[in-house]
Parts: C-alpha cells; structure tokens; sequence
C-alpha cells in the first residue's frame, strides 16, 4: 500500500512538473534552494542574497510603484548615488508625460547633464527591507473546513489588526512604509513585507523611443531580439538619506548595496538569477478553468483589444502629435494582446495542458480516496466544475467591462462622474466636487482626441451587444443599439454629439452650474452606470458565488498539495507581485521543427531589420553609423562584436520587467524584458524545453548610454567589473 501511494505522489507530481530548479522562489526560501543554485554555479550564499541585519542583494532591487501604491514593473540600483535602471516600457508612462511637441524626449531621448537637470518623475519605488512570517497571527483560530465567506471575514479582520500592530511598531518611521501582507499557496501561509517607498524620483536618461522600442508589437514576445529596451532614473532622499517629498535640496540616495556590472558578458551554460517582482501566475489552475481560458475568454479579449489596438494604429501612423499622445495607451493594450493571443492558441491546444492538468487531478482524487480525506478535500473538484460552467454563461461580462468600456476615455469618465451624481442629489447646492473636476478638465482631455474616441466607442458597442447576451445588458444600451439598427458607427457618432463627456467645452460648462437631472439623463453615463450596476448588482449574487468556490477549491487544492508531498520538498508558490527569485543558465532552444535559436543577439541584426521612417524598425542614423563602422569600444564581446540580447532559462512573469539578470558573482549583465513566445501560456506551466527569458545585454545599454547618448558620465558613476 505505501509503494502504491508513493507512485501516486511520484505521479502527481511529474504532473505538475515540481522540478527543483522551476519556478519564482519567496526569498525566505533560499536555504532550501541554496544547493541546487549553487550546482548551478552561484558563487554566493542564500544569506548574501538576502538579510535583515546586515546589507544584501535585495538592498539593490527596486519595486516600481504608482503614486497610489499600484506596483507595476521592477528596477535595480547601479550605483552609490541612487543611480536605478529599469526598462524603457516601465518609464514609459513617465517619459511621455515629461514630453511635448516642442521637447519630445520620447521621441529624441534624453540624457541630463548633471543632477540639476533631471525631470521629476511621477511614480515612488519600494525598497524591501524585510520579511516576517505572519500566518499565525492571520490565520488563528481559523479551521480549515470552515466556510468560505466567515473564513474570508476573519481572515480579512485579522490581516488588517495584524498590519495596523505591525505599522504602529515602526514608530516616527511608518509614514515612510507601506506593509502589505501577501497571501501564498492561496491561502496556506501569510508574510508580511516592509517597503520603505521613496517619494522622489528623477528621470536620468533614456534612448530615443526608436531605439528602446525597436521592433515594436512585431518583435515583442518573439526571439531574435533587438531592442534596447531601457531607462534610466535616480532616486533622492533627504539629508539623512530617509524618503522624502520632492523638494530641490533632497540629495541622490545612498543605498546599502548596488550591483556591480560585468563587462566580460557570457556564454551558453552560463549561471543567472533574476530577482524582481513577478505580478500573477496561476500554475495551477483547474482542467476545466484551462478550456475556459483557451477555448472562451482569452479569444475574445484578444480580438476586443486588437479592435481597439486598430483604431488607434490608423491615427498614430499619420500624425506625430496623435502618435505621441496615443503611444503608452497602445503599448499598455497591445503587450497583453500578443499575451493573450499566444495563451489562446496554447491553452487550446488538444492533448496539451487540459489533457496533462486533468491526469493530475485523477491523481489527487485517487489520493483523498485512498487516504480518507473526503471530509476535508472531497468536494473540491465538484466545486471546480460548478465554478466553469458558471464561468461560460456568465465570465466574459467583467471582462468587457475591464478590456471594453476600461478602455473608452468617456465611459470612464462616466464613471468617474458618480461621485460627482450622489452628492449633487443628496445636497444640489454642493459643488465642491464639480469645482474640483473643473480645475481638473485641461488635464483629462489632454490625451482625448474625439475623432479617435468616437471610432473606440463604436468598436466597444458592438462588442458589447453582439458577444454577450442582450438580456443581460442595460435596457438602454440594447434600446438604443436597435434604436439605430446596429449601426454602431452611427450610435457612437450620435451620443458624441451630445454626451457631456466627450466634449471639454461642454463638460466644463456644465460643471460650473452642475445638476444631478442633467448629469443622469446623459445617455453615455446611463449606459455606462447601467452596465456597471449590472455587474455589481443584478448579477452580483452570481459572482459572489463563483469567487466563494473558486477560492475554497484552490485554497483545499494547495493545501492537499502540500500535504501529499514530503515535508522536505520545497515547491514555489505562485507570483503575486512579493520579490522573488528564479535561477537558471545562458541557454539556447528549439523553437520548432528545424529552427533553432541562438542565445544572443548582435548589433548586426539591427542593420538586417532597419527600414528607415518605419513605424516600429527606425533607428537614429548616427546608431546605425557606430554599428557600421563597428565603433563598440569596451563593450564588444570577445567575438567583437556588439552583443544586445540574450536568452535564460530563467522563470519570470508581468512584473519582472525591468529586473535585473546576475551572474554568479552578483554582478548585472542584463535586464529582464520580455518572455518567447512559444511558451507564452508559461503563467500556466512551467515549460523548461523552451522556456526562455529575454534580456537586454548590459553592455549594450553602456555603449547606448556612452557612445549614442554621450552621456560618459552616468558610465563613469557606476562599479565596471571584469569577472
């Protein structure tokens, strides 16, 4: 009996391919992963990597954060004046925002001279500083069987007691920290992570757009690679190098650690780490929920977005100003676009991961049967089943609601207008709101252009009435969709003549004499707030149920997880945005049949894709001229030539943009930008034949900044190591 039960733990976890060297490792997890990095070839210990009592690698790594708190990419630390390097997609949204017409610096670049002539940038970053397991305190008292909804409750109670205890600890210091308490192993295990978040960054340097985006939507997710996809920012702290507001006197910040940066490059075989902030992956996820996704869901987001993508290509190609306007709205759009559409071809393949996830979960049920454990476990895969077919009649209406009207400028600020209707009801003589949308009206029509606006909102109407169930959809919106015979041009063109919020002139005249029975008589806010109440009214009930049992099987399904393997195993849990670090070597892979893909890319590829004034392969004339006259200076490789990209086997997601690749002496030789596309459905599986990470040689970033940018200085201010 225990060889049978040990065959089927041996099985299960073939299934779900834990192999020691996959997955995006919780830093309270190196001892246990500190052998098998170091058989790789890391010459570092676990506590080098990371420590609370004295400084480590994690001191150098950045949490890329919006002014509201929201992370969204990561960066590194490269020298002892606050010196951070990320991706040039990560700055994007900063960048554009510092630019014009008359000084478009995401078009042109931008090095700044000295310190004096950095921008402000308006994002914060986070630093880790440390980590404290708090399951414990979460989860006392809490049974394992206990239902769903008063486990929630209690859970949520006790995470926000704990959090407020552990905030008030920090003393004069709290104001400078965000604790955020992350669940792992869906809700196995609670830790708290300690960001000190620094308020005052500056941008440093960055590419010309043609450069840091060479190859555009064609190129991204795919290898061989070319772009030099970087930004460079500093950080600023007060005199006692504490965070701070911006003000002129904050100096550059002093950190405990940055990474040195190898100029001797790499070769195949080669040891690698990255350690960054992957956002979600959801490795596993039920047979059932991998047909919804693939068969459902992920194509009809990929054809809603490249709809809309569409609209705004038309534009951007014939107009600089619109172009400059649009660009972060497309690049947002279209880079989980491309995702989507590789993992609605990957998910969807027959004897793919439905056929490998559905062996497993036989796997499992034989193993509550055979180790009585129905009580506990037994019903977890009739939840699974009541969860997807829920999920096909009713999924997709959220999802049209993020990736459709999320994604029209005037239904969203239809909806920002609410607040703005509740007040004006309860107190019609209250202004206070309106008076500070009309100070805010310059600004939220900057990036509005109506002719544009108009054809999305067509695009987003017609989505909304042919691919969900009009029966579920506002009365309004189907009474006015027919009203115009489907003739969704026509209906977007009618409520831009006359909606409030596709007009500024119009939007701030009626805020300086605001009313509530003219703000909900506009047909656009009632659409809008129609559907929104849809959502979180009418079908609340439904999502609520869904959401209650989708949690309870995957919190019972990890947890059996853990249980039914050797105490000594240590598997990865999912991403959810806490640092992380995966590891791995140089390594090249078959793609297909007869292609096979080297681990690096050169300058060379640059000249083979240039077309001059192209929309996505234009690069400046004096780039191609040093690449020509092979002007590569110290940053050659040893083959001398200019190395740009490189491939890693490493295990990354979203979120890892920006991290840095390390050797195995700690120092930076890349940074992580991009996933390939044949294993772009990876957030799902782990697929270590062809799995790979893209990352932008670091040597080609210096010879960008140094010999493109002339910027020596920045060069001079870093730690060159030859290693």
């Amino acid at each position: 009996m225990k060889k049978h039960i040990l065959s089927i733990l041996l099985a299960f976890s073939m299934l779900f391919q834990l192999r020691a060297d996959e997955g995006m490792w919780p830093l309270t997890l190196l001892q246990k992963i500190q052998d098998p990095m170091q058989a790789r070839g890391l010459k570092l210990s676990a506590d080098d990597i990371y420590a609370i009592n004295h400084a480590s690698m994690k001191d150098a790594i950045v949490r890329l954060m919006t002014k509201q708190g929201r992370m969204f990419c990561t960066g590194e630390i490269i020298s002892k004046e606050g010196l951070m390097l990320t991706n040039h997609h990560c700055g994007y949204g900063s960048i554009q925002e510092l630019s014009s017409t008359t000084d478009n610096i995401l078009k042109n670049g931008f090095w700044a001279a000295n310190h004096e002539a950095e921008r402000r940038a308006n994002f914060n970053i986070g630093l880790l500083r440390k980590i404290q397991d708090v399951g414990d305190l979460v989860m006392n008292g809490i049974s394992i069987k206990q239902d769903e909804a008063t486990r929630s409750k209690a859970i949520l109670a006790q995470i926000n007691k704990t959090k407020e205890s552990l905030v008030a600890a920090l003393g004069e210091e709290r104001n400078n920290y965000v604790v955020e308490i992350a669940s792992f192993y869906n809700g196995n295990q609670y830790m708290a992570m300690f960001y000190e978040v620094y308020r005052d960054i500056r941008l440093v340097g960055v590419p010309p757009e043609s450069v840091g985006k060479f190859g555009g939507e064609t190129d991204n997710w795919r290898w061989p690679r070319h772009t030099c996809d970087f930004s460079m920012f500093r950080i600023y702290a007060n005199a006692s190098n504490k965070p701070a507001d911006f003000t002129p006197s904050n100096k550059p910040f002093a950190p405990e650690h940055h990474l040195p940066i190898s100029l001797s490059g790499m070769k195949t075989g080669d040891y690698a780490m990255i350690m960054g902030y992957p956002g979600r992956t959801t490795r596993y996820t039920y047979s059932e929920g991998i047909k919804y996704l693939g068969n459902k869901e992920r194509p009809m987001r990929v054809q809603l977005r490249r709809d809309i993508m569409d609209v705004y290509e038309k534009y951007m190609k014939t107009n600089e100003g619109t172009r400059l306007m649009y660009s972060d709205r497309l690049a947002g759009i279209g880079n989980y676009w491309n995702k989507y559409n590789g993992e609605a071809h990957d998910l969807a393949k027959t004897g793919g991961l439905y056929d490998t996830r559905k062996a497993a979960e036989l796997k499992f049920e034989q193993w509550v049967r055979e180790n009585n454990k129905d009580t506990v476990y037994g019903d977890v895969t009739s939840l699974y089943d009541e969860v997807y077919r829920a999920l096909n009649n009713y999924g997709l209406y959220p999802v049209y609601f993020q990736d459709g009207i999320g994604n029209s400028q005037a239904m969203i600020s239809a909806l920002g207008a609410k607040g703005l209707a509740d007040a004006l009801k309860l107190n019609a003589k209250d202004t206070a709101i309106a008076q500070g949308m009309l100070r805010n009206n310059e600004e939220n029509f900057k990036e509005f252009d109506a002719v544009i606006e108009e054809e999305v909102l067509a695009v987003i109407l017609k989505h909304l009435y042919e691919d969900l169930d009009p029966s579920l959809l506002p009365a309004d919106l189907t009474a006015f969709i027919v009203k115009h015979h489907r003739n969704y041009k026509e209906a977007a063109k009618s409520l831009f003549a006359k909606s409030l919020f596709t007009n500024k002139a119009r939007w701030a005249k009626f805020l300086a004499k605001p009313n509530a029975k003219r703000l909900e008589s506009d047909l656009l806010y009632k659409i809008t707030m129609g559907y929104l109440t849809k959502l979180r009214v009418d079908m609340k009930p439904i999502y609520d149920g869904i959401s209650s049992k989708l949690e309870r099987a995957n919190r019972l399904f990890l947890s059996a997880q853990l249980e039914m393997l050797p105490a000594e195993t240590a598997i990865a849990p999912d991403a959810n945005g806490t640092m992380r670090l995966s590891y791995g070597t140089i390594k090249p892979y078959n793609a297909r049949d007869a292609v096979f893909y080297s681990d690096f890319t050169t300058a060379r590829g640059v000249l083979e894709k240039f077309k001059p004034s192209d929309f996505e392969f234009d690069a400046p004339d004096r780039l191609i001229s040093l690449i020509r006259n092979k002007d590569y200076g110290q940053y050659a490789d040893k083959d001398g030539e200019l190395h740009t990209c490189f491939l890693s086997d490493n295990d990354i997601t979203g979120g890892n943009s920006g991290s840095p690749v390390i050797n195995a002496n700690g120092a930076l030789i890349g940074t992580a930008f991009d996933g390939n596309w044949e294993a772009i459905s990876s957030d799902f599986a782990f697929l270590p034949e062809v799995q790979r990470t893209i990352s932008l040689d670091v040597r080609y970033t210096l010879f960008i900044v140094d010999k493109l940018g002339g910027a020596k200085h920045l060069i001079d201010e870093m730690t060159l190591v030859y290693d």
